[in-house]
């Protein structure tokens, strides 16, 4: 009973650790508070096994974390401003999904013989390199992927995207100016800088704690929702009442997604502050209970094989993205601020940005991204179930 409190308390807590830390050095800040957690909850599992903790207990509790992070990131999506992008940038982002769908599609008949699973592992890069990590998460218990391919899915999106993080703000740009389009800026005095960003910015204030709640408490029923209706559904092994949540955990994912776009359209959910942040923090939390999970037998030559297909993917998705744009004469900043809106989410909009020197497109890129957000569940969820037909 203590080591359970504990290894809870450990989950709650270590994610604010990790962030102070990525926040005051910056070094850490590189590696960012997601690969910390990840790393943290994986350190801190070897002495929790050896003290007789029973960590199944973490993967119980990441399960629950994903359907509630899901909906409270989505809830602050503005999906009606997609109206307002550019035909040029929402052709782009379009181009990237084509691409990753394409790429991972080819890479699965590669592989397959290779990578265990590689139907959920080309599924989570479809959802990953169309939105972000918290879509690789949902996508992997939509399929039923185990805790050490997330891990090892995880780390090698961490690796292979720090070595693509950099190109992007160093050599980059001026490799993509020699072939591709110049952008024509718009009205600068229209762009936004990272203070003022209504997501990011450090201008807007603090949310109170009744906005957490408020926000926890509607994603927290959007996921109650969902397990309910699947409850009603129809047994395929005669299972009943919770047992049957197993069988439809892909529907799980599919409706709180479903959930957080339809409550997106609510002005006052939309607008309710902190949703986002208390998202991302479910998913820190996540990356604890999943580095908790973490068995060391379980790293083989098949993690090699694991970082082969997932560098395959990512790389192959960016060229040819970039070819698509040069081809539909998309400009290179355009094309890279989509890209890094697919590759990497929201998060990494602004640091490329001032990378290209370009303050006009944040605002789209972060639309895109949250865009992202929206279909990556339907795409991985839709693109896995037919690779698992075809395998």
């Amino acid at each position: 009973m203590v080591l359970t409190i504990l290894m809870i308390l450990l989950i709650l807590f270590v994610p604010m650790l990790m962030t102070r830390l990525a926040e005051k050095v910056t070094f850490l800040g590189k590696l960012g508070s997601v690969f910390l957690s990840y790393a943290a909850g994986i350190i801190l599992s070897f002495p929790m096994k050896a003290m007789g903790a029973q960590l199944g207990l973490a993967s119980d509790v990441s399960s629950v974390l994903v359907c509630i992070a899901m909906p409270l990131i989505l809830f602050s999506a503005d999906l009606l401003s997609l109206r307002s992008l550019a035909k040029p940038m929402l052709t782009s982002f379009l181009l990237n999904a084509v691409a990753v769908v394409i790429t991972s599609f080819i890479s699965f008949f590669i592989f397959k013989n290779a990578v265990a699973g590689m139907e959920k592992v080309s599924a989570m890069l479809i959802g990953t390199y169309t939105g972000g990590t918290p879509n690789m998460f949902a996508i992997g218990h939509g399929m039923d992927a185990s805790s050490e391919q997330l891990l090892m899915v995880q780390t090698s999106d961490m690796i292979a995207g720090g070595i693509y993080f950099f190109c992007l703000v160093s050599f980059m740009p001026r490799l993509l100016k020699k072939f591709m389009a110049e952008y024509k800026y718009v009205d600068q005095s229209k762009a936004i800088s990272a203070d003022e960003h209504p997501v990011y910015g450090r201008k807007q204030g603090k949310p109170g704690l009744k906005n957490y709640i408020f926000g926890v408490g509607l994603a927290v029923l959007c996921a109650g929702a969902a397990m309910g209706i699947c409850i009603l559904i129809p047994s395929k092994f005669g299972n009943a009442g919770l047992a049957k949540l197993g069988e439809h955990t892909a529907i799980i994912m599919l409706l709180v997604t479903t959930f957080g776009i339809a409550l997106s359209f609510v002005k006052k959910v939309r607008r309710c502050p902190g949703t986002y942040y208390a998202g991302q923090y479910c998913i820190l939390m996540f990356s604890v209970a999943m580095g908790l999970c973490f068995d060391v037998k379980a790293v083989s030559g098949a993690s090699l094989m694991i970082f082969a297909s997932l560098m395959a993917i990512q790389f192959s998705t960016v060229i040819l993205h970039f070819i698509l744009a040069k081809l539909c004469r998309i400009d290179y900043h355009t094309a890279a601020i989509t890209s890094t809106a697919g590759i990497f989410g929201p998060a990494f909009i602004i640091p490329v940005a001032k990378a290209l020197k370009n303050d006009e497109i944040i605002l789209p890129g972060i639309i895109c991204g949250i865009f992202g957000y929206a279909i990556g569940n339907y795409l991985g969820l839709g693109f896995g179930a037919l690779l698992t037909m075809l395998g």
